[in-house]
């Protein structure tokens, strides 16, 4: 996103109590279609996870077979206090268990940055990704003898009760998690096979704080009794939907989509100005948003509804803004981006 675009969220109101937000709506009554990054999936200020962090954190040994119980294959897990903190623990136990040093981020089109030689890990991003094309990372880790890793950090209970695993039904060696997990709360866990775990070095993985704890312990008990993701593709398809028919009768549909994964609508715009565009007239309108629309069990049919509102005003000043360019080709609309390949 160009610095043009970036709108400053406005500022809390200075005395008095400390700013909340609930649901998902935040303090200044904005309707939040961010959600902390996606990790918010039950909505802010979730009445059983603040009950929980009130009484204080529970066995982390509970924690952990909550979480596996979620999880194909009853992997074995380990938490630690950032989610950050996750996937370089989990290449470093893959180094350690195939005596090899190279990791490589898996592109789906294109493979493994660097080719299949000498790998330790391929890392995989799962979200959106077809399951065929996930089938065919497991075959190529398989060959190369690499340890597959699933970052989980942003599909892990939104796309599938059971996260991208479950969902595509491919099972990776080690997956990592984060702050979805606590509902927001900093936390991070990696899970997988035994002897993974086992190689995995107990100083990269410092224990999460109490609070994050009994966060993610309520987190998961709430997951398992009522999974947020059927809800959120529903939620996201009929969004998705409804603005590409806005878009198509607006004459806009070459300068706007919205696409990706139904749980995480993600806008992408044919130009920068456009995406300008878009950041003021969703902020002027009261919501706060700045990149994927992230639903959570907290938004409903009224906060959809009032956001393809917003899109119905909006696209046809998109077509006004792109007047007199040249039509957009769809490769146009994802700017090549690319991550460097190794860790």
């Amino acid at each position: 996103m160009g610095r043009a675009a970036f709108i400053p969220s406005p500022p809390a109101p200075k005395g008095g109590p400390r700013p909340r937000a609930s649901g998902c709506r935040l303090w200044d009554e904005r309707i939040d279609f961010d959600m902390a990054g996606g990790a918010v999936l039950l909505g802010h200020a979730h009445p059983s996870v603040e009950s929980a962090v009130a009484e204080g954190a529970p066995v982390e040994g509970s924690v952990e077979a909550a979480l596996t119980a979620l999880l194909p294959g009853s992997p074995v897990v380990r938490f630690c206090a950032e989610e950050s903190q996750a996937l370089p623990a989990a290449i470093d136990a893959a180094r350690r268990a195939t005596g090899r040093r190279r990791a490589a981020v898996w592109d789906m089109a294109s493979g493994a940055y660097g080719g299949l030689d000498d790998l330790a890990a391929i890392v995989v991003d799962p979200l959106g990704a077809d399951p065929s094309d996930l089938a065919a990372v497991r075959r190529a880790a398989d060959t190369a003898g690499a340890v597959l890793i699933f970052d989980e950090g942003v599909s892990a209970f939104r796309v599938h009760e059971s996260g991208a695993q479950g969902l595509s039904g491919v099972t990776p060696d080690l997956a990592v998690f984060g702050s979805s997990l606590a509902n927001g709360r900093s936390i991070g866990a990696v899970t997988g096979r035994i002897e993974l775990i086992f190689a995995l070095d107990p100083e990269d993985l410092p224990a999460p704080s109490s609070p994050s704890l009994a966060a993610a312990g309520a987190t998961l008990k709430l997951l398992a009794l009522d999974p947020v993701a059927p809800r959120l593709r529903v939620l996201g398809a009929e969004l998705q939907a409804e603005v590409l028919r806005l878009a198509e009768l607006a004459g806009a549909d070459h300068l706007f989509a919205l696409d990706g994964d139904p749980s995480l609508p993600t806008p992408l715009f044919g130009r920068p100005l456009i995406e300008g565009l878009w950041l003021r007239g969703m902020a002027a309108r009261g919501f706060a948003v700045v990149g994927p629309h992230a639903l959570s069990a907290a938004h409903g049919e009224p906060e959809v509804a009032a956001l393809i509102a917003a899109y119905a005003a909006l696209l046809p000043k998109f077509v006004e803004e792109g007047r007199g360019a040249g039509p957009v080709g769809r490769a146009g609309f994802v700017y090549d981006v690319r991550p460097e390949g190794h860790a």
